[in-house]
């Protein structure tokens, strides 16, 4: 008999426990925010970073920074979202210590509510 009280009593705390962390979970409240996730296709290089810059309301990418795997240089690099036609982005210095070149581009209005994919070709 005593040993049925503790198993009852085992449940009722463990009950108890997942109660209260649903109760905590619930009272929490995040707002709805959209940052231009999605995927990234990436012909012709190996990118290792993509950051997006947003305007200062967070509804539109305005520009991408892209880390590229070995030297890039002299390469002709375009990148658009989603079906849209790829631009023209500007090539930076090929960091010989880490193998990497950076690339920016530029000129986007992208709202972040709809990208979806961001496309990226090197050549």
């Amino acid at each position: 008999m005593r040993k049925s009280i503790k198993v009852l009593g085992a449940v009722a705390v463990a009950g108890l426990v997942a109660a209260s962390g649903s109760a905590f979970t619930a009272a929490n409240t995040v707002p709805a925010s959209v940052a231009g996730y999605g995927t990234s296709t990436i012909s012709g290089a190996t990118a290792t970073a993509l950051n997006y810059t947003l305007a200062a309301d967070g509804a539109t990418i305005t520009a991408a920074a892209l880390t590229f795997t070995g030297n890039q240089t002299g390469k002709t690099i375009k990148a658009g979202f989603g079906t849209a036609a790829l631009t023209a982005c500007t090539v930076g210095t090929h960091d010989t210590t880490a193998n990497t070149t950076p690339v920016t581009c530029s000129g986007y209005t992208q709202s972040t509510a709809t990208s979806s994919t961001f496309n990226v070709a090197v050549s």
